[in-house]
């Protein structure tokens, strides 16, 4: 899969490559755990004009998308079971992507996250 979680002592880093990584413009997304409010797994569909910078072609999204007039990143092919994290002081709102085990990396969230706030 073109898009990788990588956990460090004090941020979680979503990595992008290949024509993912050109299609939202970026090349990875840093995140802080205190910035982390919780991390879920959901259905995350949002409409194909939805303004944007970066793609938007069937039900594929990459990049970051103004939602209900904040910026959002969404990295996905498929809107079903999308890791979606809700940031507080972070340049996005949310940053939703899909990831090959959602369940396994929605775990791994939660333990760095409960090991990072004691």
């Amino acid at each position: 899969m073109s898009r990788s979680v990588e956990f460090t002592s004090d941020r979680l880093i979503l990595h992008l490559t290949g024509l993912t990584s050109v299609g939202a413009l970026r090349r990875r997304v840093e995140i802080p755990y205190s910035q982390i409010i919780q991390a879920s797994i959901s259905d995350f569909k949002i409409s194909l004009f939805q303004f944007r910078v970066g793609t938007s072609i069937a039900d594929v999204r990459e990049g970051r998308f103004l939602i209900d007039g904040s910026w959002c990143f969404i990295s996905y092919e498929n809107h079903n079971d999308v890791i979606v994290l809700e940031l507080k002081d972070h340049e996005f709102k949310q940053v939703v992507f899909q990831i090959e085990d959602p369940v396994e990396t929605e775990r791994l969230i939660a333990k760095h996250l409960l090991k990072y706030k004691m």
